[in-house]
């Protein structure tokens, strides 16, 4: 993969494209009971909240997954193409586009989600072998646990000598991507999903739950603790970086924004720990606003911001 500087390499993302209904309480969420709020909806998914942060941060990316023959979905293809996302790998399938509905307390702390991922689910290993003309050519592929089993394995198969990243999405999902493990370049969890994937607690230290997690065959290991500082670890090299302060509006898609700047700065061939912190000022930029991509998000942007310092 080349690119220096401010030349980035392109990219390709694979996985889910939703819907997000995300609702701000003015008081806080109790059960059997509706609570005054604001909501609003705009495009989700992991991989897609990765590839508009990617696109506005300079990296020319190619989005795959599915969408629905519908109102929402049409929608969503329309917003994403101005977002000059290259969306020639995602299908329209027969099913209703995946929706994500996020509950806020008054604090921006994430009272409660669900999310229908039928659509997701229901795609096949063709996602790997029909691949469009641009993720054919992208040099970085990321892949993220809303996509079944069966595709992840044969989009780590179809990978090649592209640099693979992957994300592990939750604890229920992150069991998809083990089998794949050794093919990943990096691996982004928080400390739920290296539990879930090595055995240890997730109260377990993050050395640990790395080690154990290197030990499984990924190149580098992201491990994020929400607010506290995460640990990484590539080759001998390991460390911490704390996340820099942020005003919180809300939650939803910083880790999200996290990854995407990480990737940003990957693509310029900046090592882990440069491309960290600028994914964890991307996530700081992300927290102080509704959604998952903030609008003032750039290369420049994130440049001017203090970098993240490691514990004291």
């Amino acid at each position: 993969m080349s690119g220096t500087g401010h030349t980035a390499a392109p990219a390709a993302c694979f996985g889910a494209i939703h819907l997000d209904l995300i609702a701000h309480a003015r008081e806080p969420i109790h059960r059997e009971t509706s609570t005054p709020s604001t909501m609003r909806g705009m495009p989700g998914g992991v991989a897609t909240n990765v590839a508009r942060g990617l696109a506005k941060l300079g990296v020319p990316v190619a989005l795959s997954g599915a969408l629905g023959d519908d109102g929402d979905g049409a929608a969503l293809r329309s917003f994403l193409g101005r977002e000059q996302l290259n969306l020639y790998g995602v299908r329209t399938l027969p099913l209703p586009t995946g929706r994500y509905v996020a509950l806020h307390d008054p604090d921006g702390s994430l009272a409660a989600a669900v999310a229908d991922t039928d659509i997701t689910e229901s795609l096949d290993a063709s996602l790997a072998r029909d691949l469009s003309p641009a993720a054919r050519a992208a040099g970085l592929w990321f892949i993220e646990a809303n996509l079944p089993q069966t595709v992840l394995e044969a989009l780590a198969q179809a990978s090649g000598s592209r640099l693979l990243a992957a994300d592990a999405v939750s604890n229920a999902k992150a069991a998809r991507i083990r089998p794949i493990l050794p093919r990943l370049d990096i691996l982004f969890v928080n400390r739920g999903e290296a539990a879930r994937l090595t055995g240890l607690s997730s109260d377990a230290p993050q050395e640990e739950l790395g080690s154990a997690l290197r030990a499984l065959g990924p190149g580098a290991v992201v491990i994020t603790a929400g607010a506290k500082p995460l640990f990484w670890s590539k080759g001998e090299a390991h460390g911490f970086l704390s996340p820099p302060p942020a005003m919180v509006h809300d939650v939803t898609g910083a880790g999200d924004a996290l990854m995407a700047g990480t990737l940003a700065g990957i693509a310029r061939n900046l090592p882990l720990s440069e491309s960290l912190e600028k994914g964890l000022a991307a996530a700081a930029m992300t927290l102080a606003v509704t959604g998952a991509v903030a609008a003032g998000l750039s290369w420049a942007a994130l440049e001017a911001l203090p970098s993240a310092s490691a514990p004291r």
